[in-house]
């Protein structure tokens, strides 16, 4: 097997579901499957069933990820009313950003007054980026108050061809916007849904065909930055329930299916190593991990599911799937967490 070396993995977009709903994952379960998918560094997000939006959630949320075996960050939430705890919230080192969900999603945060909204875009400090949840309108309405009030924005998981072209039209217009787009969305559509059923259903929801090629054009082009998971266990039976749970476990996946296409000739390798780990530590401004490395033979194919997986949920959309590249070892800072494929952390 000819393995190569590649940087630790980043993935700025997971959901550990730590604290209030452990039933699906937490800290400890959740970095397993990091590490088990090559990723080394993970970014929470901040909509648990107590959402992330003041420092006392906060230092909880740090408190509670010291079991931890990957290295963890944390975006900080907002209910639009919150904007007093903001400056401190942006200064803290585990701090990488604010989530602001403009859409219907999972959680008690949205925020669909422009006039909350601009409140929200005027107080955060200036640096870290704000990260939307936001589509069609909402995601002009986004990136005209990022540009009014300085900010850098983050447009997570975008699923549509116009959100694509809107991405575009902003940077062509030398605006501070980047986007991310997440494994499912590249490699499913809506027509998995009629087969999946639950197993598909997400927030953004899966979308055409057509907008499945235009993600992978602005992929492949730059004007999509990044890959984030948006790794959202939950139990299966939460997923068979009607309606079902949205969302969608993803880390122990995402490498596999990007080397698929890398594989297939969608897109190359070093792409994909800009788009899961030099962009998202530029963006975000995320600290190096000295000595840290994954190996693995990215022509080299696997099931996957075929030895289970480390998240507690247990399942994913892509089992059965041909991937490439399994991580066979994981160093993080010099300690060696998986071996021979196996984690031994």
């Amino acid at each position: 097997m000819a393995t190569k070396r590649f940087p630790g993995f980043i993935d700025v977009h997971v959901h550990l579901r730590e604290p209030g709903a452990t039933q699906k994952e937490d800290f400890y379960t959740g970095s397993r499957a990091a590490i088990a998918g090559g990723v080394t560094f993970v970014i929470d997000m901040p909509n648990n069933p107590t959402p992330t939006v003041s420092i006392e959630r906060l230092d909880e949320k740090v408190a509670l990820a010291k079991k931890a075996i990957c290295d963890i960050g944390f975006h900080y939430g907002t209910n639009g009313k919150n904007a007093d705890t903001f400056a401190e919230a942006a200064s803290r080192p585990e701090v990488f950003g604010l989530k602001l969900y403009c859409n219907h999603t999972t959680g008690e945060m949205l925020i669909e007054d422009p006039k909350l909204l601009e409140t929200v875009f005027a107080a955060w400090p200036p640096g870290k980026p704000i990260l939307v949840h936001a589509e069609g309108p909402q995601l002009d309405m986004a990136i005209a108050l990022a540009d009014k009030h300085g900010q850098r924005l983050h447009v997570c998981h975008i699923t549509q061809a116009s959100e694509v072209e809107a991405v575009r039209k902003a940077k062509a217009a030398g605006r501070s916007v980047t986007a991310g787009v997440c494994p499912h969305h590249l490699f499913m559509t809506e027509k998995d849904r009629e087969e999946k059923k639950g197993y598909a259903t997400m927030k953004p929801p899966l979308g055409t065909l057509e907008d499945q090629a235009a993600l992978w054009a602005g992929l492949v082009d730059g004007t999509v930055d990044i890959v984030e998971t948006d790794h959202a266990p939950h139990t299966k039976e939460e997923k068979e329930k009607d309606p079902p749970a949205f969302g969608v476990p993803g880390l122990e996946t995402s490498l596999g299916l990007m080397l698929k296409a890398v594989a297939d000739g969608s897109i190359t390798e070093e792409r994909v190593v800009e788009a899961m780990h030099t962009l998202p530590r530029k963006i975000f401004n995320i600290p190096e991990q000295p000595d840290t490395y994954v190996e693995l033979d990215p022509d080299a194919p696997y099931t996957a599911g075929k030895d289970g997986y480390e998240s507690k949920c247990g399942w994913s959309p892509f089992t059965g799937w041909e991937l490439y590249g399994k991580p066979m070892k994981v160093v993080l800072r010099g300690k060696t967490l998986l071996e021979d494929g196996k984690i031994i952390a």
